[in-house]
């Protein structure tokens, strides 16, 4: 009888905490806690936190699972990932991917510089708003967060065969220009509290 009252009020928890699952909202608002702050800084080194508005979902969900992996090196961003399963990766990756801006304008293509930007437009487009949802969009991210990214490629704090490969062969000067170069266009957008902050 015992056993019987046990093995009933197992499957009445573990049908109560299915429906407790947690929303995408739920599950972003620990992430708003650092991307939802314009212009948030990580400590250190400093350079700003990455925005998310407008990035692709399947790059989302393949960074939350390199931090998870230890692929990517950040203690906080570890601390986060650690714990989460697929289900919840992804329902993280579908909130920040929906916030879309509504600022259509197209952005002006600086022709000097496609040439110093060769080797990343195949990936990542003329203008940083890669096509390719695996490839993230870097237009309008954070100036010194890429800078930040290239470094980290090139001293193998992050692993990526082809970003590795890429960074390694950028000086200072080049990845300073290309950092300044994406971030001056439009894609990416600042978070307020859960809610895109349209730029004027």
């Amino acid at each position: 009888m015992k056993l019987s009252i046990f093995v009933a009020a197992f499957f009445l928890l573990s049908s109560l905490n299915s429906f407790a699952e947690k929303t995408s909202e739920e599950l972003s608002s620990t992430c708003l806690g650092c991307h939802g702050v314009v212009s948030y800084n990580n400590i250190y080194p400093t350079y700003k936190v990455p925005k998310l508005g407008n990035q692709h979902k399947d790059y989302i969900i393949a960074a939350l699972k390199a931090y998870r992996s230890g692929e990517r090196s950040h203690p906080t961003m570890k601390a986060h990932a650690v714990n989460l399963n697929d289900a919840e990766i992804a329902k993280i990756a579908d909130y920040f991917s929906s916030l879309k801006t509504e600022n259509q304008n197209l952005p002006s293509i600086n022709l000097e510089m496609i040439d110093e930007a060769n080797s990343c437009v195949g990936c990542h487009g003329v203008d940083g708003n890669s096509m390719v949802p695996t490839f993230p969009k870097i237009a309008g991210q954070y100036e010194d967060y890429l800078y930040q990214a290239l470094k980290s490629y090139q001293d193998g704090t992050r692993n990526n065969a082809i970003m590795s490969g890429i960074a390694s062969t950028l000086n200072e000067k080049q990845m300073r220009k290309l950092s300044k170069y994406f971030a001056s266009h439009n894609g990416l957008d600042k978070i307020n509290q859960g809610r895109v902050v349209l730029k004027k």
